[in-house]
């Protein structure tokens, strides 16, 4: 009989590492939800890019 009890205990939910994973979860959601948003997201400068083709290799300049 200790034999089966010994795989019950194995098979018990472990709460910590359920409250871990649930945290951890709602942080991750929490995060992505909030990098998405237009207020972190922040405002766009118009800043006008010109491209210069130069013998084959381009230069960017603001």
């Amino acid at each position: 009989m200790s034999h089966l009890q010994q795989i019950a205990a194995r098979h018990r939910p472990d709460r910590w590492t359920d409250i871990i994973f649930i945290v951890g979860a709602v942080l991750l959601t929490a995060l992505s939800i909030g990098s998405l948003t237009s207020k972190a997201a922040g405002t766009v400068s118009d800043r006008p890019w010109t491209l210069t083709v130069v013998e084959g290799s381009f230069e960017a300049s603001p």
